[in-house]
């Protein structure tokens, strides 16, 4: 994840910070390399992880995600009543490569959009432009925008906090955003702990526990042939899952 030069990347880094944080900052707009550099300063060595979503809406559903391998897994659980409905995907970037069962249509891993393997060029494949920048605030928070002008609130879009570059809001089209928050430090990294999907004019609030950071994962649990021989897969009916269908689609390779 992230490989860079790490003499272009010191000498970009330090460049950064003497613009970025000088008294004129707001004439100043990171280049796309700049934005690279600092997010591989913030997350390059997070190659691996485990984390659980959880929904306080319907509290019998989580969703787990693992990265390793350059490939992100996930299974997705509902329970209710006396039934319990799991299905499972792999994928690379934003596309999903297998799921179980082959119908499920499970959307794309939150944390992906995240935290991309190669973020401009990542987020520009979603439609983010990255001609058009600016300066805004996310709540309280000074941040810069990539990908929008002030007001537009609807082009795909990146918003980072001003001071570390974590991102805090990304808006993936006219009817769907994904805001981070809750930032705190972890096994050395500055990860967020909640997060809210909004669809239109509705939202899921979600919750993030981290599992394990830098975990040796076996390269089998990321291979498709594995999650297409899964068994007792099926597709979740309730709200969350649908939800996160609609809003973070997923593209097949």
């Amino acid at each position: 994840m992230f490989v860079k030069n790490l003499n272009s990347y010191v000498v970009l880094s330090v460049l950064a910070v003497s613009l970025f944080f000088s008294s004129p900052a707001r004439a100043f707009f990171p280049s796309d390399e700049v934005i690279n550099d600092a997010m591989y300063r913030n997350y390059g060595s997070l190659t691996s992880f485990e984390a659980e979503l959880t929904f306080p809406s319907e509290p019998g559903t989580r969703l787990i995600i693992k990265r390793g391998h350059d490939h992100w897994q996930q299974t997705f659980i509902e329970s209710g009543g006396n039934a319990t409905v799991e299905a499972k995907s792999v994928g690379q970037y934003f596309k999903t490569i297998a799921q179980c069962p082959s119908g499920a249509e499970m959307p794309v891993s939150v944390l992906q959009f995240w935290t991309p393997d190669d973020p401009v060029a990542d987020w520009k494949s979603i439609g983010v432009s990255n001609s058009t920048r600016s300066y805004g605030f996310y709540e309280d928070t000074p941040a810069f925008v990539f990908g929008a002008e002030q007001g537009d609130d609807s082009s795909p879009q990146i918003w980072f906090n001003n001071e570390d570059f974590a991102p805090l809001k990304i808006v993936l089209g006219p009817q769907c955003e994904i805001t981070f928050g809750t930032y705190s430090k972890f096994a050395g990294f500055m990860l967020p702990h909640t997060g809210i999907i909004k669809l239109g004019d509705e939202k899921i609030d979600f919750r993030v526990q981290w599992k394990s950071i830098r975990k040796k994962f076996s390269p089998a649990e990321f291979a498709p042939a594995a999650i297409k021989k899964a068994k007792g897969c099926g597709i979740p009916g309730g709200r969350v899952y649908e939800f996160l269908k609609k809003c973070l689609k997923p593209g097949k390779e």
